[in-house]
């Protein structure tokens, strides 16, 4: 929940192509340098950047990031003998996992020795990998002894001897190696001791053995086949599994050279992916969707997205914010406005001169996608109800410095635009949404804002307080006690405004159903404010003495 016991407000989500990070998942990021671990480089790690630097000295929180074109895993398989035993795959996704080496090797004193390297980091070690569970020796008359490991169990045969000295140890019974030494302990002519520093470990992770001799010395049983995963699991680059479909758990063959991962992708990037994006982002809770696609046509998409969203049966409400491509005219986003036109969010324009994030020595042009990455990542610090008009930018430039008839031009057809005040202040001139009509709580992105969140607040109140209960008159009284608190409380925190700053509340009981309505004045930007001097000429009338 955001403050005050509203719902979410400031949820921010930039959805985009990006090299690395997991595809089509929520990645939260705090500031840009997490960012930067994650994505590596791309489009989508530029609008993030330029999200956590908006201006004003206002620093986001929390930016969440999507990426949309589906990168896959590279991935590596360690057999026996041709038998899977291990699937190992690189922790992130896209093209570059592919670069993701291995090797195999003896341990230096025992069991295997692992390495794992990416690029040029330094590469990771981990030699003598073993893991002993238990010793077992059988001690009576009969000849041979020997034990075999399975998957499922553990059972010895016992030739000769007193007879009826065949153990049968189901792991689904004695699921520990603690557990299974303990049974073995109380059977006749049989020691166990447990060798496992951790006596809790699955008995369903000892390798796999056959028709070996428990009776001529002591057998000690492993888990190195675990120990492997586990050590693959600790490296920063690869993570590893038991392959479930293997007849059992042999210990993977030696790769003494270099094995390289294999398999990944950077994936697609077109319409096909952001309707697939698109919908799985629907359950989320987001409420401004950004991008660092210039494409028309997918914003497009995201302005149906956000519509579907806010319409009765979406019930989540959310806005966006997007730029269009460095070089367009006036008219050119003027243009790109009318047909992405939507009560639901705000286009912004010109890009920009800002230093490139690649080399800070050296400054670059962006373009208005990343304007409007700026802008949600402002919109994610200021309260509800506090418009973008006349906030400072982080910008040393702007790629067009508009006119004034630009500037009007521009916000009459929807375009929230960039702009140099007489006293070089650079500023965002109006948080105008692409709506083209001409009623101002549709105009106002912030206002906008304010309407949204409240209905889904007021929404979330009362379907959580009172969906499911049986509809008596004590119900219903509090329901008028719930929607008048809420409404109180949205008055006190300044989304509404005037005398009276609400009003009209009725409720309408139709059977199974419970219809609210209200009016309330939202709280506007100030975008005007026109001075008119009366001057004056001093003078006195003559006096007589």
């Amino acid at each position: 929940r955001g403050s005050g016991g509203l719902v979410s407000i400031s949820n921010a989500v930039i959805m985009g192509d990006s090299r690395n990070g997991q595809p089509n998942t929520l990645l939260a990021f705090g500031n840009a340098a997490e960012a930067e671990a994650t994505l590596k480089s791309g489009a989508l790690l530029d609008a993030i950047r330029h999200a956590f630097k908006p201006g004003g000295g206002l620093v986001p929180q929390l930016i969440y990031a999507w990426r949309v074109n589906p990168g896959t895993q590279s991935i590596h398989n360690y057999q026996e003998s041709s038998n899977t035993m291990i699937e190992a795959k690189a922790k992130d996704y896209g093209l570059d996992t592919n670069q993701i080496k291995t090797k195999l090797e003896a341990g230096t004193s025992s069991g295997k020795k692992i390495t794992i390297a990416f690029k040029t980091n330094d590469d990771e070690v981990y030699d003598n990998v073993e893991k002993e569970s238990f010793q077992i020796q059988y001690t009576g008359a009969g000849s041979p002894a020997t034990m075999n490991i399975t998957k499922l169990q553990i059972d010895t045969t016992i030739t000769g001897g007193p007879g009826g000295q065949d153990l049968t140890i189901l792991f689904a019974s004695f699921a520990t190696i603690e557990d299974v030494v303990n049974y073995i302990n109380d059977q006749t002519d049989y020691t166990c001791t447990v060798l496992t520093s951790t006596p809790t470990d699955p008995s369903s992770e000892l390798d796999s053995i056959a028709s070996q001799d428990i009776l001529s010395t002591t057998y000690d049983a492993h888990s190195d086949l675990q120990a492997l995963i586990d050590a693959l699991n600790l490296t920063s680059w690869v993570e590893a599994n038991y392959y479930t479909a293997a007849a059992t758990r042999g210990i993977p063959d030696n790769e003494a050279s270099w094995v390289y991962f294999t398999g990944a992708i950077d994936g697609a990037y077109t319409a096909t992916e952001w309707g697939i994006s698109l919908t799985a982002v629907e359950a989320k809770n987001a409420q401004l969707i950004g991008s660092s696609s210039e494409d028309a046509a997918i914003h497009a998409l995201i302005k149906t997205h956000c519509e579907v969203m806010n319409a009765i049966t979406g019930k989540n409400e959310r806005q966006f914010i997007l730029g269009g491509a460095a070089g367009e005219t006036v008219a050119q986003a003027s243009t790109r406005s009318v047909n992405l036109t939507s009560d639901a969010g705000m286009l912004k324009y010109p890009g920009f001169t800002h230093y490139d994030f690649n080399d800070y020595t050296k400054t670059r042009t962006w373009s208005p996608v990343y304007y409007a990455a700026k802008i949600i990542g402002m919109v994610t610090t200021l309260s509800l109800q506090e418009p973008i008009t006349n906030k400072a930018v982080d910008v040393l430039a702007w790629e067009k410095d508009l006119t004034s008839t630009e500037a009007v031009t521009l916000i009459k057809a929807g375009v929230s635009c960039g702009i140099t005040t007489r006293s070089g202040r650079l500023v965002n001139a109006r948080g105008v949404n692409t709506y083209q009509g001409n009623l101002l709580q549709q105009n106002e992105f912030s206002m906008m804002r304010i309407a949204f969140i409240v209905a889904r607040d007021l929404r979330t109140a009362i379907e959580e307080s009172f969906v499911g209960h049986a509809l008596t008159n004590t119900q219903l009284g509090k329901i008028d006690g719930v929607v008048i608190g809420k409404l109180s409380q949205y008055a006190d925190a300044g989304y509404f405004t005037g005398n009276p700053q609400y009003w009209g509340y009725v409720k309408t009981v139709l059977g199974d159903q419970v219809k609210v309505e209200y009016d309330a004045n939202l709280t506007p930007p100030t975008n005007f404010i026109f001075i008119t001097s009366h001057l004056h000429v001093y003078a006195t009338l003559p006096s007589v003495a």
